[in-house]
């Protein structure tokens, strides 16, 4: 409102430009607005360039049944906050693993078991959504979310275990495309692992024992699958972490970090599909501290470790230097499970 007492109105192209500055929970109170509000929060150009500003990496801390979202702090501290999520932990207050959760750009997936229906939420907007229940009876189901860029789809990806075929069927649900889960027609011998998926360029990797230990992947855009074997005849997987590294599947071998390192193995671009053995070592003030979870981002591989006091432990991959990342407010009683990265976004869920 001017001197006169007129209401001025503020040109389109300026509230374009205020708002893709805006963080997501205050524009989802926005679209609430009016209905001009709403169509440009929802706009894909309008995603896109909010996409470009929310340059800030964010956290999702899985503790013993809840979870957190936590922030780096940049005063050159090594340390984060954390604030408790309230409204995901009705949902998950029975989650009773890390293994069951996965994120691709600021989505997550979770399950609570194999019988029950998948979740996607979004941190950034609190929004929830429940998947279609699978109807295939007491199988068992795994769920993973993937990415395809050059469509700019989501879809999850569950594969059920028929014990009594011995082999397991893959379903797919497009984000906002989908009412019901698509049977892909790919049916394979192998039981599938619920251990933590990864998606990374458009595939989704996931561990499975056939006549031995391999690795399954997806394509999320043609929806078809390649059985990848990895670099010897691996035992028991559960030493084992599939990981994303500068957009590269890799796959943490724990075995020797008691010993002062561990190895991390990178499948390289090639037709070959070689894999590329990298030897870290691990300083000998916290070889004795056992991993539980690690994740990769902005260069760094991140592990979780609970001694004490909270905290990770970030390996810089380029720089090839250790450093700690402290966890404050975290409650001492409550375990770290998981960590993983993200920025803000306003993905949409159909």
């Amino acid at each position: 409102m001017n001197s006169a007492g007129k209401i001025v109105s503020i040109p389109q192209e300026i509230m374009f430009e205020i708002f893709s500055w805006l963080p997501s929970n205050s524009l989802m109170r926005f679209k609430c607005v009016s209905k001009f509000c709403n169509s440009m929060v929802s706009d894909s150009a309008f995603l896109d360039i909010h996409k470009c500003h929310s340059v800030r990496t964010k956290f999702l801390v899985h503790g013993e049944g809840v979870y957190y979202t936590a922030e780096e702090k940049k005063d050159g501290k090594a340390s984060a906050s954390v604030l408790q999520l309230d409204t995901f932990n009705n949902h998950y207050n029975c989650n009773p693993a890390y293994s069951r959760l996965n994120c691709v750009n600021g989505l997550f997936c979770g399950y609570e078991s194999s019988y029950m229906q998948a979740t996607i939420f979004n941190p950034s907007t609190k929004q929830v959504r429940f998947l279609p229940k699978p109807n295939e009876g007491k199988c068992w189901n795994t769920f993973s979310l993937g990415f395809e860029s050059e469509e700019n789809k989501y879809k999850v990806l569950r594969t059920t275990y028929h014990p009594r075929e011995r082999h397991t069927k893959y379903w797919v649900f497009t984000l906002g495309i989908d009412k019901s889960w698509r049977d892909t027609q790919n049916i394979f011998p192998c039981i599938p692992y619920s251990m933590p998926s990864v998606c990374t360029s458009g595939v989704i990797y996931q561990f499975a024992m056939a006549d031995y230990i391999s690795i399954v992947a997806f394509d999320v855009k043609s929806e078809k699958i390649e059985n990848i074997a990895l670099w010897y005849a691996v035992e028991f997987v559960y030493y084992y972490q599939l990981i994303e590294v500068k957009s590269k599947l890799g796959v943490i071998d724990y075995r020797k970090w008691v010993r002062g390192y561990f190895d991390l193995w990178i499948l390289e671009k090639t037709p070959k599909r070689e894999w590329e053995r990298h030897i870290i070592g691990v300083p000998s003030i916290w070889k004795t501290t056992k991993p539980k979870f690690a994740s990769f981002f902005d260069g760094e591989i991140v592990f979780v470790v609970n001694s004490g006091d909270s905290c990770c432990l970030c390996y810089d991959f380029t720089r090839k230097s250790w450093r700690e990342l402290k966890i404050k407010g975290h409650p001492k009683e409550n375990d770290i499970k998981g960590i993983y990265s993200y920025v803000e976004s306003l993905v949409p869920f159909g």
